[in-house]
């Protein structure tokens, strides 16, 4: 058994040259941004996740529209009254291969934050020279 681990090791090959070299991509974009709302339902962790309208753009500025769903099943009316924008989790969609980071104490994606105010985010393109900070601006409709 050992020996055929040690044979499929030395028979086996890693590519190193011949490969295309691939574009690096100068996109730099937030092209949209999705919202949900989490909570512990007495151990049971919950999501309810929100109609957000596709994003209007003027220059860097994202302005989104996002509507907290009816109270139904297990999102029930006291938890949906706690619901504010400065509660909810932001997630968004990037260029191919980007990354984005939160600037001046914007909420971290992914994680609970406050979007009361608008909120700055820096998208590095994939060519890691390419950057646009984009401003977030959020309507929460209950």
């Amino acid at each position: 058994m050992i020996g055929l681990c040690v044979a499929a090791g030395l028979l086996s090959s890693c590519l190193k040259k011949g490969l295309d070299e691939l574009p690096a991509f100068s996109d730099a974009n937030i092209t949209r941004f999705d919202f949900e709302y989490r909570w512990n339902d007495n151990g049971v962790f919950r999501v309810v996740r929100f109609n957000t309208n596709a994003p209007a753009i003027n220059g860097k500025t994202i302005q989104v529209t996002t509507t907290v769903p009816a109270a139904a099943g297990n999102f029930p009316d006291a938890e949906r009254g706690k619901v504010t924008t400065a509660n909810i989790v932001g997630m968004c969609d990037v260029s191919t291969a980007a990354s984005i980071k939160p600037l001046n104490g914007a909420p971290a994606l992914g994680a609970p934050g406050d979007y009361s105010k608008p909120v700055s985010y820096e998208v590095t393109a994939a060519d890691g020279k390419t950057r646009n900070t984009w401003t977030l601006e959020l309507t929460l409709v209950k």
